[in-house]
């Protein structure tokens, strides 16, 4: 009998006007006879190296509530709220014999406050949470694409997520609405509503998730189950959303692509 997986994943982030990128994640894993939860915060200045903090001690997860994401803790010295602007919505990626994938993308766009050791700082953010109850890694895919884009005043949201390779499947999320007609390039999202240029990109970080799980106290027995081969980039640009009436409107994105082989 396959031993039981199950992934909660929270991921929270925030860009400044000056485009300083700060990122948080909140998981709780259960696979292999073991139960774990880890939390990380990093902030990413430009022209800076990241300031990174992360703990394997528990703290409450996020919580959503009447469109408001919070999240504390003390262990990365970290205090977050996530007020969405756009709405939201909650898709099923996967649900067959292999388990069920649910992406709950919580706040699209938000009006977000980060507050790092009691300095509190102003931006635009996104939330999400992910359910799993399948090995990532061992689904069909050669690549993960994902990314979001608001406007800089954060009326206005996009976010992605396209799987490449045996299992293509793609969606796309625009005002709180799936979009069945888009096409996601590295550099180009389009569909019906208009187009978003991605500009030139910022990494914020690029590297092997495996190396990353196995240099974390007590995750080694898991961590030897992923592939050292599952590497991530993630970068962060100014982006433009152009409408089919040539209206422009300018934000900050943030995307990745993750390679599984």
């Amino acid at each position: 009998m396959p031993e039981r997986f199950e992934l909660v994943k929270w991921y929270l982030d925030a860009v400044e006007p000056d485009g300083a990128a700060s990122i948080a994640y909140w998981a709780s894993l259960t696979w292999l006879g073991v139960s774990v939860a880890w939390h990380n915060a990093t902030r990413y200045a430009p022209g800076q190296p990241p300031a990174e903090r992360s703990s394997l001690r528990a703290v409450p997860p996020p919580v959503f509530e009447e469109r408001r994401v919070a999240w504390h803790s003390e262990r990365v010295g970290l205090e977050t709220t996530h007020d969405a602007i756009t709405p939201g919505v909650s898709v099923t990626l996967l649900d067959d014999a292999r388990g069920r994938i649910v992406w709950e993308c919580l706040a699209p766009s938000a009006r977000t406050r980060f507050t790092r050791d009691g300095a509190a700082t102003d931006a635009t953010g996104y939330a999400e949470r992910m359910t799993m109850t399948v090995v990532p890694w061992e689904l069909p895919i050669d690549e993960l694409r994902w990314g979001r884009w608001m406007s800089d005043d954060a009326s206005q949201s996009l976010v992605w997520i396209d799987w490449r390779g045996p299992l293509p499947s793609r969606w796309v999320v625009h005002q709180g609405a799936l979009c069945a007609d888009a096409e996601v390039r590295d550099d180009r999202l389009a569909m019906g509503a208009g187009h978003l240029s991605l500009g030139e990109p910022r990494v914020l970080h690029d590297r092997s998730v495996g190396k990353l799980l196995r240099s974390l106290a007590g995750m080694a027995r898991i961590a030897a189950r992923i592939p050292m081969a599952w590497h991530e980039t993630k970068w962060c640009c100014r982006a433009t959303w152009s409408d089919h009436s040539h209206t422009s409107t300018t934000g900050w994105a943030i995307h990745e692509i993750v390679r599984f082989s």
